[in-house]
């Protein structure tokens, strides 16, 4: 079986810090300890923020606030709730704070005593069958809310501990934490000492769970002898321990529990237990987020340690290697410092057949092309998805890509997870565009969203670069992203145009990619008129004509394309269009290229053919030393 991600991490590196109390905490701060158990579904953001609170203490494996949530606990308080929905909800809301959080961290769903002995010889009791029943229903609710493994703790007795076990391997096949709460006199409630509790476990059907230890018990000292006691035993079954200990034997003083280990106590005893072979190490009842601080700086400069025993069987794993900062923050504006940068724009395909598009990628990069943009479905027409494209591209050819992004088809909570996604995927330059409607394309009935424009869509990412989503909610860490705008100097109401240009500037844009135009002087006029600021980046589109027939279509069907009558002439009355097209596009370029710091040539009908001499002409006049790698055949 392969191993999960919580065995891989200890395997590679060999320790984790685990949390501390929760319900002792909470009741510390006002929680009545009957209201307790319904924290997840009554007073979430409480639970969600104690999560947050351990993980920035220097936690990396949390407990879902569950401990109490099974059917046979509930009905001994008097509560009734769906366990499901209850189990199921406090993973989410563990899930929640580690995703703001950011940083690699497991969440362990967390399974108590029952209210009753299970198979008791003595006293209320409840059959073996009917125990695991219930703790399955807690089990079912964690897997759906995306638990990485249990942590059944707090044990006394073999049946439970077993009906615990066979309801979780049931259910899922994700690793089991096992611990076991020891008294002063080093037996559980039921008698088992600790050399009898892992002997059990280590005999467990279907093998020993994951981790056996201890947790709560009497103090961190009496704990840190159990775990000892156990430790030949568990290495002699290849088993690693897991250790929680509490704050001490609480007293009430003025009307309130308080725990006598303070946090550098506790600290100093968790060196011992790593050495006794603890690879969890966290806290129990009295525990609070200063005492896992002081759990986190004890064992911060320990060597890092293996566990016992894994089986030979199972390939090695290998740690992920995060990229550089220089590689993380990669985007088309540092092209800009050192060349005059060429993309070509490419359309994806209508299906899901992507060779075409590669070789056309491949081919223009080693005419010395620096970078592709994306459309995102123009023309409000159906085409492969604009994100996956440029990731293909980008994981197959040395060419950054601009991804062009429409807020016409997606929600706002939709924008923000696919920008993330492509962050997440590597893509790091983005074109904000609002989108044609989709009345312009093949499904006229299709309704366009538009929570967003383009000046939005800007303040988005200039939001995810500052570490916050749209709301101001923290992401856990900054973005990269390169923020691109489009602009038309060919609009009819030109000062409309204009003063949304600036809009989208103080917004937070970063580059500029205007319209194809066909006359000099509307560049002119518009650069004149708007008065970009000097240090954005302007691109130049160009979009080499064909054909007369073309040149018609394009002047009259589509908007923000205006053709000059002299050319419309040339194109009438010239056999070669094609030829013409690239001709007249290269004097455009010569006209231009001192005035914009790069241009996007915008291909016919996909076809890259006719660019090629323009692309040509660029290089030799603006060649790029070291720019490419050699050509690109694979």
């Amino acid at each position: 079986m392969a191993l999960s991600e919580l065995q891989q991490h200890l395997q590679s590196r060999g320790i984790l810090v685990a949390d501390g109390g929760i319900g002792t905490y909470l009741m510390a701060s006002g929680t009545d300890m009957r209201a307790l158990p319904l924290m997840p579904v009554a007073a979430p953001e409480a639970v969600f923020q104690l999560h947050l609170d351990y993980l920035n203490r220097g936690a990396q494996v949390i407990e879902t606030h569950t401990f109490e949530a099974n059917a046979s606990k509930l009905g001994s308080l008097g509560l009734v709730e769906d366990v499901y929905t209850l189990n199921r909800r406090a993973a989410q809301i563990a899930r929640h704070a580690r995703d703001t959080h950011g940083s690699p961290s497991f969440i362990v769903g967390a399974l108590g005593p029952l209210a009753v002995g299970v198979d008791a010889a003595v006293g209320p009791g409840i059959t073996y069958r009917d125990a695991v029943q219930i703790y399955r229903e807690s089990v079912q609710g964690l897997v759906a809310g995306g638990v990485d493994g249990f942590i059944i703790e707090t044990m006394s007795d073999r049946q439970t501990v077993r009906a615990a076990v066979e309801a979780v391997r049931e259910e899922s096949p994700l690793p089991i934490i096992v611990t076991f709460a020891f008294s002063p006199a080093g037996e559980t409630l039921y008698g088992l000492t600790p050399e009898d509790a892992m002997n059990f476990a280590a005999e467990l059907p279907g093998g020993p769970p994951f981790l056996v230890g201890a947790n709560c018990g009497s103090g961190p000292a009496p704990l840190l002898d159990a775990v000892i006691r156990m430790a030949p035993i568990a290495k002699h079954h290849g088993i690693a321990l897991a250790a929680y200990p509490n704050a001490g034997e609480p007293s009430r003083r003025g009307g309130h529990i308080q725990y006598p280990a303070s946090p550098e106590y506790v600290g100093t005893i968790a060196p011992a237990l790593r050495a006794a072979g603890a690879v969890i190490i966290g806290g129990c009842c009295g525990t609070t987020p200063e005492h896992i601080a002081a759990v986190a700086r004890s064992l911060a400069d320990l060597r890092v340690w293996s566990m016992p025993h894994w089986d030979p069987m199972v390939p090695e794993s290998h740690p992920m290697v995060e990229p550089s900062l220089a590689t993380a923050q990669r985007g088309v504006r540092a092209l800009f410092e050192n060349r005059f940068v060429v993309s070509v724009e490419l359309d994806p395909p209508r299906g899901v057949t992507v060779s075409r598009l590669l070789e056309a990628a491949r081919t223009v990069y080693n005419e010395g092309v620096d970078v592709v943009n994306i459309g995102d479905s123009p023309m409000a027409r159906v085409r492969l998805s604009a994100l996956a494209t440029a990731r293909l591209i980008e994981e197959q050819i040395p060419l950054q890509t601009i991804l062009h992004f429409t807020t016409r088809d997606r929600n706002l909570m939709g924008i923000q997870s696919d920008l993330l996604g492509a962050h997440a995927l590597g893509l790091r330059n983005v074109l904000c565009l609002t989108g044609d409607p989709p009345g312009l394309g093949d499904y006229a009935h299709a309704t366009a969203v538009y929570d967003l424009d383009s000046i939005g869509l800007v303040k988005v990412l200039e939001g995810f670069n500052q570490g916050h989503d749209a709301l101001g909610q923290a992401i856990g860490t900054s973005t990269h992203f390169d923020i691109g705008v489009g602009m038309n100097p060919n609009a009819a109401d030109l000062d409309h145009e204009i003063d949304r240009s600036l809009r989208k500037l103080e917004a937070g844009a970063q580059f500029i990619m205007l319209q194809p135009i066909y006359d000099p002087v509307i560049l002119y006029e518009f650069l004149e008129k708007a008065r970009l600021p000097a240090h954005i980046p302007v691109m130049l589109g160009v979009m080499p004509l064909v054909s007369y027939r073309q040149a018609l279509y394009l002047h009259n069907e589509v908007p923000g394309i205006n053709i000059p009558t002299p050319i419309l002439e040339q194109l009438a009355s010239h056999i070669d269009g094609e030829t013409l097209g690239a001709d007249l596009a290269i004097e455009l370029i010569d006209a231009l290229s001192h005035v914009v710091a790069g241009v996007y040539l915008v291909p016919s009908y996909n076809r890259i053919s006719s660019l090629l001499p323009i692309i040509q002409h660029i290089r030799r006049l603006r060649p790029v030393s070291g720019s490419n790698s050699p050509p690109f055949d694979g």
